[in-house]
Parts: structure tokens; C-alpha cells; sequence
């Protein structure tokens, strides 16, 4: 059986948390924990809301074996923002992600509500860049302020928790609702999540989220007009809601909920001319007495509570069916992030890249590490590792060598990574290291030292590159050194820049490197790039091996 993923879902009132694990098509619920926070919100200080908080975390995790546990998280509120926009294809192929989320930004700048130096950016593409024949590609774009992603960091390194994701709440809830896919017989969904302290809006179509909208509305709104109207504390207020449902003096503030959640709706209908087909209602508001009656009086779209119960085996023991049942709407964020990302599933991450925890352990992953733009080294990479036997080659080549090595990849992941695959694949990958001038590292300095006005067309090395790892490769087997240095390679690089400067600032920085030496311009003319002028270019490069060349190593790029 896969190993299980933690969703823990991390609320204004309660703490939730799902173990989910999958066996073929059956999704196995291992653990269920549901645990309220122990403070009222907004009237509690800092300090002890925060201890509220901790402890109701570690209440609702697994006991045991939980620093064996893959946990993900997720973040919500007015300032997580969830947009789909379109971006010219070319730079998005082209550059690092880091650079195209410079782009995302620049391109929503308007509607992010914090500074933008403050935002932690995450995206992954709707269309596949290299097959669309649109100019644009959709991007699904997630950005929260880095501060929220900060203190979720935080407050999982105090209980000990090592994350693997964070995602945002709005996809979770897509996912979770995806598990009642084997029943559902509809194409477009509907999701209203009735939190305490806000309501989610999400209308998905399959797992292609199409609208998204947080209501800054929720039961806590309804607990404080009973506190009001019936001169009660807040929890008794709380546990009369709960217990006895809404009061008729409370109808008009539930209206208001009811009316922005309606609106909502409707604006996607209008604005996208397509039918919600249903809607499912979840959240801890879903439970409380008349309120799906009072949602289908003030919503013309077909309403259902979730039952994810009826998709889920549950493995746990002890547990009645009528207390899952009852709890089942509350947990659908919980079992979203529980469940394992299906093979080519695009899912968000604002983790920091220097904390995620890498699924399996294949150094292709450490390929290009860095700054480096992974698709073109990865593609560099593996016209040297299966040693086509030419002296010039260019990426056209590159793309049949990586279509071999993305199979053996495969395998070793639809094999559940056996010593075998992993053995083979490490093998193949160690060869990369034995050439010298080290290539490996010369792309990666390559890609950090081309501006963003810079793309790459084609890449060329020669030298007998085939040759002369072939001949590393024996001496290593049998222990015998290496007659003399190895000899240089020659680079050359064909680009276009759509700035008239960008071939000048890219020869500037190479020549900072230790391995470059002599680049040299031998063409540039003025092209059109798209609506833009532009400039195209070749550069030619010797290629050092640093220690046959003392002087150059007071160069090295810091």
C-alpha cells in the first residue's frame, strides 16, 4: 500500500486532520482527528490563542509515528488570491519559474492586496505550451503574502511537523470533493464551505478549478447575534447554535450570508455562461439546523451535504458510523490535502523549495540544481549521458535523448522505485560527472547568467565529448589515472535577446566564470519577435578546464 499523506486543516474554531492512504482505486481512511481551539476568537490574546492553537493541533495528529508522516497544510482567507490569467507561451517555455512568476506578478499587480515583495508565488500551467497553437497559454496562479507562509512554517516546526506541501484551501476543497467522483454524474460543481469566519465559494469542473470566491462571512457572525439577542457568553452562545439551530431573530444576518454566496454563483453562471449542475454544502455551518433549507430557498441550484464517507473505507476501529457521518462535512479541506497527487495531477506548492521533501530520492532531481533552468540542462544532460556520438549537437537531438530517459523514470516509479530501477537510473546519471571541463556545472552557469531579456535557441559543445567519457568511464572502473589534462570544449550559443543589450550583459556575466574564456560575437541582426524588435545572436566559447588555468580562478563568480 502507498504510504499515507496527513491533510490537516487548520480552522478558526477547530483543528481537523485526515490519513488518508489509496489501495488501487479505494482511498483508506487511517486516521481521523477533530479538535475545537479552546479560544474565542478575537476576544482571546495572541498569547494564549497561539497555545489554544498548538494544542488543539496536537490533539487532532496521530498519536504515534508521526515524524514518519507526510503532512500538507493550506492556507485561506482575503488574502490568498486564486486567479487564472494568460501568458505569451514563449516566456513561459523559456524561462525559469522564477522569472515567470515575476511575470505573474506584474500581471495581477493590481489585485494583490499587500505589497508585492510580500508575495509568495506558486502556478502551474492549464495548456501544455509545447503543443498549444494558441500564443497565449492559461496559467492557474495561487499568491498568499510570504508572512502567512512564514508562520505556518513556524507553527509546524514548534509541534515538530516536517511539511511536505502548502497548498490553498480552495483547491483542497476541489480534491475533497473530487473523492465522491465514482457517484457523481454531473459536470459542473458547485462548493459553498460555511466556516466560522468565512465561506469559500469554488466552482470546479472536474479537477479544473473555474471560479473562486472567500465570503469574509461565516457561523461566527450568527453565534455573536445570538450572544446579543439571547444574553448569553459566547460559548453557550456556540453550543445553543449547534444544539437548537438558528433562531428566527437570526434569519436576517444568515440572509446575508445566503445572498453573497447566491451572488457569487451567479456572477459565474453570467460571466461564463455555464449551469452549475450541483452544489455541495460542507463546512462546520452545514450542520447546523434548517440551513440547507434555507440555502435552497435563497439558491436555485440543486444542494447536497458531502458525505465523503460513502467513497472512504474507513480502517478505523472504535469509531461509530453516525459520528463519521456527522463529522464527514467538516473534514472534505482535510481529505483534499490527504490525497495523493495522481500521476501528472498539477497541485499547488508555497512551500520554499529548500523545504520540500522530495517524493523519491533520484539524483535527476538534483540535476541542474539551483538557479538553472531545468528543462534545457535536463535535456543537455541526457545527450551526454546516452553519448550520441557527435561532436556538435543541438536540442532538436536533446529531446529524443530525454524521451529514453523519462522512461526509465517511469519505471522506476510505477515500480514503486525497486533497488533495481533506482540502481539503473543512478548509474546512467553518474556519468554525467566524468567529463571534465565539468559540463554539469557549466550549464548551470550558463542559465544563471542569462538575463531575463535573454532566451536560448540552440546550444552546441564540441570536442569529442562521447569519446572522452568513455575513456573517464574505464579509467574509473580500473582504478587507472588519466594520462595528462582532458582537453577544452568549445561552446556555442544561438539566441535572441528582446533588448539590443542582452547579448552584452550575457557575454559580461559568462566571462566571470572560471570555465569561460574567449566569447566571442560572430553574429547579431535585428529581428522581429513577435510584436516586439528584437535582436538575434551567436556566441562562441572556449571552455577552461579551471585547474590547467590558475589565473582564472580568482574569477569565480561569488
Amino acid at each position: 500500500m502507498a504510504k499515507s499523506i496527513i491533510g490537516l486543516d487548520i480552522g478558526t474554531n477547530n483543528v481537523k486532520a485526515v490519513e488518508l492512504a489509496e489501495s488501487g482505486k479505494e482511498l483508506i481512511l487511517k486516521h481521523l482527528g477533530f479538535a475545537p481551539i479552546e479560544a474565542i476568537p478575537d476576544l482571546t490574546n495572541e498569547e494564549d490563542r497561539h497555545k489554544a492553537l498548538v494544542k488543539a493541533i496536537k490533539a487532532a495528529l496521530p498519536k504515534a509515528g508521526l515524524k514518519n508522516k507526510r503532512v500538507v497544510t493550506a492556507l485561506s482567507g482575503k488574502l490568498v488570491i486564486n486567479r487564472t490569467i494568460s501568458l505569451p507561451k514563449g516566456p513561459v517555455m523559456r524561462l525559469a519559474r522564477e522569472e515567470v512568476k515575476k511575470m505573474i506578478v506584474a500581471e495581477i499587480e493590481a489585485e494583490i492586496p499587500f505589497p508585492v515583495e510580500d508575495a509568495a508565488v506558486d502556478y502551474y500551467t492549464l495548456d501544455d505550451p509545447a503543443t498549444t497553437k494558441e500564443e497565449k497559454v492559461r496559467i492557474s496562479v495561487a499568491v498568499v503574502p510570504k508572512s502567512e507562509v512564514d508562520k505556518n512554517i513556524a507553527l509546524m516546526n514548534e509541534i515538530g511537523i516536517e511539511q511536505e506541501a502548502i497548498d490553498v484551501v480552495p483547491f483542497a476543497l476541489m480534491r475533497g470533493i473530487s473523492a465522491l467522483k465514482p457517484r457523481l454524474n454531473v459536470e459542473t460543481i458547485g462548493i459553498i464551505e460555511l466556516g466560522a469566519a468565512t465561506t469559500e465559494v469554488v466552482v470546479t469542473k472536474g479537477l479544473d478549478m473555474l471560479f473562486t470566491r472567500n465570503v469574509p462571512l461565516g457561523g461566527n457572525l450568527l453565534t455573536r447575534v445570538i450572544q446579543d439577542i439571547l444574553n448569553l457568553d459566547y460559548a453557550k452562545a456556540e453550543n445553543s447554535k449547534l444544539k437548537e439551530g438558528l433562531p428566527p431573530t437570526v434569519a436576517p444576518q444568515f440572509e446575508r450570508i445566503a445572498t453573497e454566496v447566491r451572488n457569487s454563483l451567479s456572477y459565474f453562471q453570467l460571466q461564463e455562461h455555464k449551469k452549475i449542475d450541483l452544489a455541495f454544502v460542507c463546512g462546520g455551518g452545514s450542520k447546523l439546523q434548517q440551513v440547507l433549507q434555507f440555502l435552497k430557498e435563497k439558491i436555485d441550484i440543486p444542494l447536497e451535504i458531502t458525505n465523503p464517507q460513502e467513497t472512504i473505507k474507513s480502517e478505523i476501529k472504535n469509531i461509530p458510523l453516525d459520528l463519521l457521518e456527522q463529522i464527514a462535512p467538516f473534514m472534505i479541506t482535510a481529505i483534499g490535502l490527504a490525497m495523493k497527487a495522481k500521476k501528472n495531477e498539477k497541485r499547488f506548492n508555497l512551500l520554499p523549495e529548500e523545504l520540500r521533501k522530495e517524493g523519491i530520492s533520484l539524483k535527476v532531481y538534483y540535476v541542474g540544481a539551483g538557479l538553472a533552468t531545468a528543462a534545457i540542462i535536463l535535456l543537455l544532460y541526457m545527450l551526454l549521458v546516452l553519448k550520441i556520438k557527435q561532436k556538435e549537437t543541438s536540442i532538436a537531438d536533446m529531446k529524443k535523448a530525454l524521451n529514453n530517459v523519462q522512461y526509465v523514470v517511469d519505471k522506476a516509479q510505477e515500480s514503486n522505485q525497486t533497488l533495481a530501477e533506482v540502481t539503473k537510473l543512478e548509474g546512467i546519471l553518474k556519468d554525467i560527472f566524468i567529463i571534465t571541463p565539468p559540463v554539469a556545472q557549466v550549464l548551470d552557469e550558463l542559465i544563471v547568467s542569462m538575463p531575463s531579456i535573454v532566451w536560448l535557441r540552440e546550444v552546441v559543445i564540441s570536442g569529442e565529448i562521447a569519446e572522452q567519457a568513455a575513456i573517464t568511464a574505464k579509467n574509473n572502473k580500473t582504478g587507472k589515472k588519466a594520462a595528462g589534462p582532458p582537453p577544452n570544449l568549445k561552446l556555442e550559443v544561438v539566441g535572441l535577446s528582446t533588448k539590443t543589450v542582452g547579448v552584452a550583459d550575457f557575454m559580461l556575466n559568462l566571462k566571470q566564470w572560471p570555465h569561460f574564456s574567449s566569447c566571442e560575437l560572430t553574429g547579431a541582426k535585428l529581428a522581429a519577435l513577435g510584436t516586439e524588435q528584437g535582436v538575434t545572436w551567436t556566441i562562441k566559447c572556449k571552455l577552461l578546464n579551471p585547474d590547467g588555468d590558475k589565473d582564472k580562478k580568482s574569477e569565480v563568480k561569488k
